[in-house]
């Protein structure tokens, strides 16, 4: 098996991501949680971390950072809503931790699934 099939298909599937996407699209989920604090800042009286320093004053954060986050925010809401809802939590598990897959599916299924979440990813970011 080519080792760079392991990163763009699903087994039994036609989907095919390029290397640096899926791994962008990896990324992007990986950081969700930094994601959700800096749209958090379209509300007036959130908060968000920076550097260990409290910002409350959405201005020191650029307003394109904070669209650019709360829109692929949204594109991961979009791709998640893709897959069946018994997936979702375990891949995103999966994803960002890195945690094994559930056992109530097998492996393959588990993987397309996580293949066909992060092609939408990508779809919706306009990254192929």
């Amino acid at each position: 098996m080519d080792s760079k099939r392991a990163y763009r298909d699903a087994p039994g599937s036609d989907i095919k991501l390029p290397r640096e996407v899926y791994y962008r699209c990896v990324w992007i989920v990986r950081d969700r949680s930094r994601l959700e604090r800096l749209a958090s800042l379209l509300d007036e009286n959130a908060e968000f971390t920076w550097n260990e320093e409290t910002v409350t004053d959405a201005a020191v954060v650029s307003d394109a950072a904070i669209h650019h986050a709360a829109h692929e925010l949204e594109c991961m809401e979009l791709a998640l809503n893709s897959i069946p809802e018994v997936y979702r939590e375990g891949l995103l598990d999966n994803i960002i931790n890195k945690a094994p897959f559930g056992d109530f599916a097998h492996p393959n299924t588990w993987k397309r699934w996580k293949l066909v979440f992060l092609y939408e990813l990508a779809g919706a970011l306009d990254l192929i």
